[in-house]
């Protein structure tokens, strides 16, 4: 997946290149957009995965174009680098927004999604979208904890 930190156009094909090496691929089948939100870049030398912030620590936001973060996974695919392209973490806004400017229409939508987190309108707009939806944390997403986005509380298996 591409990481909120390489999405200016000029760092997507280098965070797949750094994947593929990673991997010792020439090329992936699906390479997705991690999420929707633009953060502040972190050199793979300096600090790699970035994981949540940067190298001071600090969880910096940047304005980016995610159109064009779009147009530069299309760019992979013309490539050969990989086979599809999709999304993980979008919402409908999010996703009639890259569909606007598509010229190679996202494959898949990768979402969490369990009982207390259902996402009927989403899917359903995926669907209808002709993209295929995948879920993730069926059961409550316990990575949310340690960056203080959730508690044991939101936690389904905590609370059925």
């Amino acid at each position: 997946k591409l990481w909120n930190t390489y999405h200016h156009p000029n760092h997507v094909p280098l965070a797949l290149e750094r994947c593929l090496a990673d991997l010792g691929f020439d090329y992936v089948d699906e390479f997705l957009i991690h999420f929707p939100i633009s953060m502040e870049f972190v050199p793979f030398e300096k600090k790699y995965p970035p994981e949540w912030t940067n190298l001071d620590g600090e969880m910096v936001f940047v304005k980016n174009d995610i159109n064009e973060t779009w147009k530069a996974m299309e760019k992979l695919a013309d490539a050969g680098k990989t086979h599809f392209i999709g999304i993980s973490n979008f919402n409908c806004q999010h996703l009639r927004q890259v569909l606007s400017i598509a010229r190679i229409r996202p494959t898949s939508l990768q979402i969490e999604c369990h009982p207390h987190l259902s996402q009927e309108k989403l899917i359903r707009f995926a669907r209808e979208s002709g993209i295929r939806v995948s879920a993730f944390s069926p059961l409550g997403g316990t990575s949310y904890i340690s960056i203080d986005m959730a508690t044991e509380n939101d936690l389904f298996f905590q609370n059925s």
